[in-house]
């Protein structure tokens, strides 16, 4: 994969996962690292971030670039509690 794809990617999936917090649980996130993942196995990069203003909230989660959705949220019990507080469940589908 040429770099330029790369980047192309990589600003396509942290901007899906900024919406999904955003519409998902009422969250503005922060995307620390971006990472492809093996190629040959899975199409898929890891991101890792925290909540906006609020580093010990922190979660990791990936994106299917082929099939354009976020999948195996990771969350700190930090987030968990925020997301709860808003009124919702993080481990609803």
């Amino acid at each position: 994969m040429k770099e330029s794809e790369k980047q192309a990617l990589f600003q396509e999936a942290e901007a899906s996962v900024v919406q999904h917090f955003k519409q998902k649980f009422e969250l503005d996130v922060v995307i620390t690292s971006k990472e492809l993942l093996p190629e040959m196995a899975v199409s898929q990069i890891g991101l890792k971030g925290h909540v906006k203003d609020h580093e010990d909230q922190s979660f990791g989660i990936s994106y299917d670039y082929k099939k354009k959705i976020t999948k195996n949220l990771v969350i700190s019990p930090e987030i968990e509690e925020a997301i709860k507080a808003k009124g919702h469940d993080p481990y609803a589908k």
